[in-house]
């Protein structure tokens, strides 16, 4: 109420402020009953949150029911999974399958020297295929690579390092590139711009025994380390510049299963073209091969000192060539590899039910079951595939959605039939003052309870629902009604509308027709035969819309949903009336100030004139 410090009494010798609270404390009781309502609005509005929220659960689970997965899910096995294993989708047919002569799809292959198992990449001293390919140059069995000059693997370029910004006190720094050409860099300088825009420039030194004066920068060719003759101050500028630098480049044209050249976005000619700079490491050359769209997987095997390109896909995907054809002295020269040695990939074969056929790949699809070749079959053996209902699984998608069903049924069944205790109102601030936290749980429990009894939203939903079940699905199939599949409504009157299983008979729909069980469920017509659980999906985003109408959602604003409209009036009303209180308990200040001044004018004259008096 009002913020001032008052003190009172002191003519009238009366208690002021406990007469006025007192007063306050009956003014407040219309505040208390608005604050009640805004608390109860509150609580309804969230339970019915909960019951739209209980709908959504329900209804993604309707999702999956609409699968024809969940009604027609394959058992399959293999007789020796040694050779193959399958696996069927819900299109695939009942039966058993026969599969002999496998041979497997194998993927094409080149390797470094193929035809000299005992020649590695490397010479006297071996490749360390972590380190750049600039430092392991004189290490490779090809001279060529050692041979910077000649221009054969070794290709110069020039790029622009960026301004390097000085961030802490140093000497220390790093270009963007290493592999940098020396003779280049023979009488050059290197800018640098102080915070104040000072300019200096370093004289470039290569020589790595050198020693350095202020005005001199090392520069290690191999790895673009640069390092001054002095600190640089925080906030300077390594200013950029033009380096000549070296690279290898190379091409991989590879083939689809139609002999076609492979594309993507950035290779349309045909070829998937590499470059890299001399710092770059022999394996994170065959990473990122690895990782293009060539589909090729390339590695060095240090014990063999042999790199492997292999495809990615079996099968043989150029009947008129090679199918991974190298260009380039990088990979022709330094890395030994000759396409036309290239040991070609195979296309699996096999024979199925007495037919002989071939893929391209070991994992292939027929009429539904998906098989995957593992090994070779020696001459006379056989395998068999068993494709056959699994009726357990589709039963237990089934009883997964009636248990989550009866759960929501019982839930707002609770809802609508729990007791309403209204002596119990939501507690006020001062009321709770005056209670423990024990005794405010135990109250405020009854105080919520019946917050939607017999409401009307949640009646009618239980009643569509129930109703979205018993109709007729006129497929035209043996099944039209739940019942004829083993599903019924509890006989227990305390069950309110339950479902309950019979599983057997469930099971046995389920074996015999399990494409018109998924009708029943799931057909997607808008006539009297659309499925029971695109109807019960109706009637939930009906209660849904409903409700958020109503109640809205969390993320609503007041004035979007109608009880929030209730909300922000009472928000308004309340507002309004402690706006009046502040007035009304300064209007009692200040009549009962008022009534000590003229107790206070009293007193004085009292005196007054008992001082005369007694003179």
């Amino acid at each position: 109420m009002s913020s001032n410090l008052r003190i009172g009494g002191l003519a009238s010798g009366m208690d002021i402020d406990s007469l006025v609270n007192d007063l306050m404390k009956a003014e407040r009781l219309p505040l208390q009953k608005m604050e009640q309502d805004r608390t109860w609005l509150t609580w309804q509005r969230d339970a019915y949150r909960d019951v739209s929220s209980l709908f959504l659960e329900l209804d993604q689970l309707t999702f999956d029911m609409k699968l024809s997965s969940a009604y027609n899910t394959k058992n399959v096995s293999s007789s020796n999974e040694t050779y193959l294993s399958a696996t069927a989708s819900a299109t695939a047919a009942n039966g058993v399958h026969t599969i002999s002569n496998v041979n497997v799809a194998t993927a094409a292959y080149n390797i470094s020297y193929l035809d000299d198992p005992t020649k590695g990449i490397s010479g006297t001293t071996k490749i360390d295929p972590t380190k750049s390919i600039w430092s392991q140059k004189n290490n490779f069995g090809d001279a060529s690579m050692a041979d910077v000059a000649a221009g054969g693997i070794w290709k110069k370029k020039t790029f622009t390092n960026s301004d390097i910004a000085v961030t802490t006190e140093g000497a220390s720094f790093k270009l963007q590139k290493g592999a940098l050409d020396e003779a280049f860099l023979s009488g050059k300088t290197i800018e640098v711009v102080d915070a104040q825009n000072t300019s200096k420039q370093y004289n470039i030194v290569t020589d790595p025994s050198a020693t350095l004066g202020t005005g001199d920068v090392f520069v290690n060719t191999g790895t673009g380390e640069i390092k001054f003759g002095e600190n640089l101050a925080k906030g300077s500028t390594i200013k950029g510049q033009d380096y000549e630098h070296y690279t290898v480049s190379f091409s991989i044209t590879t083939y689809d299963e139609k002999g076609n050249p492979i594309n993507d976005s950035t290779n349309t000619d045909g070829d998937f073209d590499f470059e890299f700079n001399g710092n770059t490491s022999l394996n994170q050359i065959m990473t990122e091969i690895s990782n293009s769209n060539a589909g090729v997987s390339a590695f060095y095997d240090t014990a063999s000192d042999k790199v492997s390109f292999q495809r990615k896909n079996t099968g043989n995907l150029n009947e008129a060539g090679v199918e991974m054809a190298f260009s380039g002295a990088f990979l022709t020269g330094a890395l030994g590899m000759d396409s036309l040695k290239e040991q070609k990939g195979t296309d699996a074969s096999f024979t199925i039910d007495g037919l002989a056929t071939t893929r391209k790949s070991n994992t292939f699809d027929i009429n539904g079951v998906s098989i995957t070749l593992k090994d070779n079959m020696p001459a006379g053996t056989n395998v068999t595939v068993s494709v056959q209902n699994d009726t357990e699984a589709a039963y237990d998608n089934i009883k997964k959605f009636v248990d989550k069903y009866n759960e929501v049924i019982e839930k707002l069944n609770g809802m609508v039939s729990e007791e309403k205790y209204r002596d119990y109102k939501p507690l006020t601030d001062e009321q709770k003052e005056d209670m423990s936290d024990k005794e405010i749980e135990l109250w405020e429990e009854k105080a919520k309870s019946g917050l939607l009894r017999n409401d009307s939203i949640v009646e009618s939903t239980l009643s569509d629902m129930r109703r979205a079940w018993y109709s007729e699905v006129s497929t035209g199939d043996v099944y039209s009604h739940l019942t004829a599949v083993g599903i019924e409504t509890s006989s227990s009157y305390l069950e309110n509308g339950k479902l309950v299983i019979n599983e057997s008979k469930l099971k046995s729909a389920l074996s015999e027709d399990p494409e018109a069980v998924q009708k029943l469920f799931s057909n997607t017509s808008t006539d009297d035969s659309r499925g029971l659980i695109n109807r019960l999906e109706d009637v939930l985003q009906k209660s849904v819309d409903r409700i958020e109408e109503k109640a809205g959602k969390s993320t609503s604003t007041l004035q979007q949903y109608t009880m929030g409209k209730r909300l922000d009036d009472l928000n308004d009303r309340i507002y309004r009336f402690e706006d009046r209180l502040i007035q009304v308990e300064n209007r009692y200040w200040s009549q009962f100030s008022a009534m000590e001044a003229a107790i206070n004018r009293m007193n004085q004259q009292s005196a007054y004139l008992m001082s005369q008096f007694a003179g």
